[in-house]
């Protein structure tokens, strides 16, 4: 904040800024993830001299534009994408817009419901995941549930936790990392939504060797800048599936001899899924024809 930066550097945290021809250049613009070198000073204070290259960058759409994207996080090695089952409900296909983002920014996900404590869906909810072939978790932190499972996905890893707000990010976090007393919050009552208690992206040593990414929670992320020959890709089933059409242009609607309808009706991949595709792609068409 204010030009103000945290450098975890050797087991302890320093406060560092940048050095002055980093100011004058928006492409070296420090993320959270970065690898950075850093001079530390004889009054202990640190300048960032450099920004080491990148081995991913989670980008999304910027805000308010129908173009254009920002950079969100760097060299982070999977997205967690964190559901609730209750309070607010679980949005299968709010949950798709993660998965989607994080396949078209070329990251893992791994799929945690949490708050299994107040349903016994839980499993079924994570099913179309499971099928599609992503991690899943289903967790509890009033119960203790599940958190061995994910504790063992994070650990050695940069992980970036997303997800629609109240959904219990920080709650899970401090559950796995004690110390780290993030803020939590209420979910409303009138509205059934969360309130964001995470302002700003924050990143956090976990474990021996992993870090943790904790973001501001999203009620609706949008596309993130999807375009439409984007949306198949960010649906690794479909993907696979849909190379068995007839027609190579095929998007899975009324077309004939259709993989992907046929791997539906047989069961490989889960209705919601192919409902998640169809508004992704109505909308990222919709998003390409702005004078429509």
């Amino acid at each position: 904040m204010g030009g103000r930066y945290q450098v975890y550097c050797e087991g302890s945290i320093l406060e560092a800024s940048l050095r002055g021809r980093l100011k004058q250049s928006t492409a070296s613009r420090v993320l959270v993830g970065d690898a950075v070198t850093v001079q530390v000073h004889d009054d202990r204070s640190a300048t960032i001299e450099t920004v080491e290259p990148r081995r991913s960058v989670l980008k999304r759409r910027s805000p308010g534009k129908s173009t254009g994207t920002r950079p969100v996080a760097a060299n982070v090695d999977q997205i967690v994408v964190v559901g609730a089952a209750r309070r607010p409900d679980w949005d299968p296909h709010l949950i798709d817009r993660f998965t989607a983002v994080a396949e078209v920014n070329g990251l893992p996900s791994v799929v945690v419901i949490n708050k299994c404590d107040l349903t016994d869906d839980c499993q079924q909810h994570l099913e179309p995941y499971r099928a599609a072939g992503y991690p899943v978790v289903s967790t509890s932190v009033p119960n203790h549930e599940g958190l061995d499972g994910l504790r063992d996905h994070l650990e050695g890893r940069i992980s970036l936790f997303t997800g629609p707000t109240g959904v219990g990010k920080s709650s899970l976090l401090n559950a796995l990392q004690p110390g780290l007393r993030l803020r939590t919050g209420d979910v409303s009552r009138k509205s059934s939504t969360g309130r964001h208690t995470t302002v700003a992206a924050e990143m956090h040593p976990f474990g021996e060797r992993g870090f943790v990414v904790d973001t501001p929670g999203l009620r609706d992320i949008g596309l993130w800048g999807l375009d439409p020959a984007e949306v198949e890709a960010a649906f690794p089933e479909i993907r696979r599936h849909g190379a068995g059409c007839r027609f190579d242009n095929c998007r899975h609607g009324e077309e004939p001899e259709c993989a992907v309808i046929a791997a539906v009706a047989n069961g490989e991949i889960r209705e919601s899924r192919l409902t998640s595709y169809r508004r992704l792609l109505e909308e990222s068409q919709r998003a390409a024809r702005p004078w429509a």
